[in-house]
């Protein structure tokens, strides 16, 4: 190679190497503007958690009271003993843990587990809450050999009324694992306490407060300082409540006397619900037996947990029962409202009917009665009859007559019937501001009997809301009014965030001649001596009206004891349902109403 081409492929070499220095000293360049200019407030942000931490202070949740101001649920100062995860030093965690085993009741294992569970949080983890007074003495006193330990005052819940009206009010607990991912979303911590059940629950969004917060300063030793700025947390809502703590406390004790009364014979619940039937507020909701919220304040024992199981069900909205002869209000509703028959139809009842090959007797020898009378005494024959006629059945259709009236008029007044059990709310969702609401049925198989023992109640499963919303719908002239148990939510200023108003979920197809009849129907049952509740009633300082139930379960000597009932007669306030399965008979319920309603009128003055 000539001396030429060696200068050239030296100067080639040379431009090669200029330019993949130019472009290495471009991408430096480009680096160092991105740090300086557009990444250095996130380098100053990871340069400050070198020296800074974080500690949540959570927010106190909302008061609840009672419709007269009283208080039922509150907060109280509980301290809890975080752990900040500012050391890879194995041993210093294994001392600590050692250390404060003996005086958290923990094991040293157990600890360790909590300090290093990045699940509860980047830095600070909580080791165990609601220290004790002594507790918190020994952390305070040995400080200096607890590096990254800090004891934070948190609000506890404080459910001062204790069992009462806790199906309402319900509880908090910790975040279920399934529903994490979704409450992670809202902002809420991995270790914060929910509404699990009641208004809790439902009014979760107006209960829970916003957080605040402590920035720490973090010394040589990674022992955090004290806080240099706060965050005051902001409390959440308060919830005033429908019920009145006095008629829910009578109702309750009515309840638990008579389930306890009742225990030999396999009577284990009961449910109660007292409503106003112009607004649909909840005055009264009982559901037997019941337990304390306080109970998972700091993790429920397991005795306690063996006393919830059986009791957290809220029947009063959740368990649908049969409900007997309180089903004969919408029968005759029904029938008189579409013809069937009119006021002054009466007919014989020798103490049973035939229908086909089945003699199917009555609880009673009613003779000659009507409509009223038949609600009066609780006639089941006049209401066999009423289901048959409203289905246009008649004795000895041949087998051809049968398929056609089973698909023919028996599906329509069928359908008609359900149809009117929904406009008064049975079968029904009431649309009540709890959660996990579960709504009754038409029991309907298509056969023969499912017509005439649904025309006493004995083809249906209903709840006690139910019960109670189809009840003040007869006594307020026809208006289905949807039941809550707030009343408002308050803000912590005092203004009102939110009033829950009356709302009118239907007006009934029914005219208000048929009702009225239906109304003195259930007036003469307690009111005139061969009422079936009138003894419940004698003395009373109001005039009540209501129907008893004593429902057929298919266990012998397990019959469903029922009664709904309202008052005054002349201007209703209130209505009530009372349901207690394997109870007996339905007077005996309404006995349990009759200490409803004096509890609520003795706080009128009456």
């Amino acid at each position: 190679m000539s001396n030429s081409e060696n200068a050239m492929v030296r100067r080639r070499r040379l431009l090669l190497l200029m330019s993949v220095v130019v472009i290495l000293l471009g991408v430096l360049a480009n680096r160092l503007v991105q740090l300086q200019l557009v990444e250095s407030a996130s380098y100053k942000q990871l340069a400050d958690r070198n020296r800074f931490e974080i500690l949540t202070r959570p927010a106190p949740r909302g008061k609840i009271y009672d419709r007269n101001g009283q208080l039922l649920v509150s907060n109280k100062a509980s301290y809890g003993l975080y752990w900040a995860d500012l050391t890879s030093d194995e041993n210093v965690e294994k001392r600590i843990a050692n250390q404060l085993a003996p005086v958290l009741q923990m094991t040293p294992d157990a600890i360790l587990q909590k300090m290093n569970d990045a699940s509860l949080g980047p830095i600070w983890r909580p080791i165990k809450l609601g220290l004790t007074d002594q507790q918190r003495s020994y952390v305070a006193e040995h400080m200096g050999e607890l590096n990254g330990v800090q004891v934070v005052a948190t609000p506890e819940r404080d459910y001062k009324a204790g069992t009462l009206a806790c199906h309402v009010i319900g509880y908090l607990n910790s975040i279920g694992p399934e529903q994490l991912d979704s409450y992670l979303a809202r902002g809420y911590r991995r270790d914060e306490k929910v509404g699990r059940q009641g208004v809790e629950l439902s009014y979760e969004k107006y209960l829970r407060g916003t957080d605040g917060a402590f920035r720490f300063m973090v010394n040589a030793a990674n022992q955090p300082t004290a806080g240099i700025e706060a965050v005051s947390p902001v409390p959440g809502d308060d919830v005033v409540l429908t019920i009145d703590a006095r008629v829910q406390q009578a109702t309750q004790q009515a309840l638990a006397d008579q389930v306890q009364k009742l225990r030999s014979q396999g009577v284990k619940n009961a449910a109660a619900v007292l409503l106003d039937v112009n607004t649909g507020q909840v005055i009264a909701m009982a559901s037997y037996p019941y337990y304390d919220p306080n109970w998972f304040v700091n993790g429920i024992s397991q005795a306690h947990w063996t006393q919830f199981a059986p009791a957290e069900m809220n029947r009063a909205i959740q368990d649908p029962q049969v409900p007997g002869s309180v089903g004969k209000l919408i029968t005759a509703i029904a029938a008189l409202q579409d013809g069937v028959i009119v006021p002054s139809w009466t007919t014989y009842d020798p103490g049973y009917i035939r229908i086909n090959q089945w003699t199917i007797r009555d609880w009673a020898a009613h003779g000659t009665v009507n409509v009223i009378d038949a609600i009066r005494e609780s006639c089941d024959t006049f209401f066999y009859r009423v289901g048959m006629m409203a289905s246009k059945w008649t004795p000895g259709m041949s087998f051809t007559q049968l398929d056609q009236w089973a698909k023919g008029p028996r599906t329509a007044w069928m359908k008609r019937f359900q149809q009117y059990q929904e406009q008064f709310g049975l079968g029904a969702l009431t649309g009540i501001d709890l959660p996990n609401e579960e709504k009754g049925k038409l029991m309907d198989d298509g056969t023969l009997p499912a017509v005439y023992y649904s025309a006493i109640g004995q083809y249906e499963q209903f709840t006690p809301i139910e019960l109670a919303q189809y009840t003040a719908t007869i006594a307020n002239g026809g208006k289905r009014m949807e039941p809550h148990v707030v009343d408002r939510i308050v803000a912590p200023d005092g203004s009102i965030v939110k009033r829950i108003e009356p709302k009118v979920l239907n007006t009934v197809p029914v005219s208000p001649q048929v009702l009225q009849v239906v109304r003195q129907g259930m007036y003469q049952v307690c009111n005139v001596p061969s009422g079936t509740a009138y003894g419940a009633f004698i003395g009373a300082p109001y005039k009540a009206a209501g129907k008893t139930g004593t429902a057929e379960t298919g266990q012998q000597g397990y019959d469903n004891s029922v009664f709904v009932g309202y008052a005054p007669y002349d201007h209703p306030e209130v209505a009530a349902a009372v349901v207690v399965p394997g109870g007996g008979h339905g007077a005996d319920s309404a006995a349990i109403v009759r200490k409803m309603f004096d509890a609520y009128f003795a706080t009128k003055g009456h």
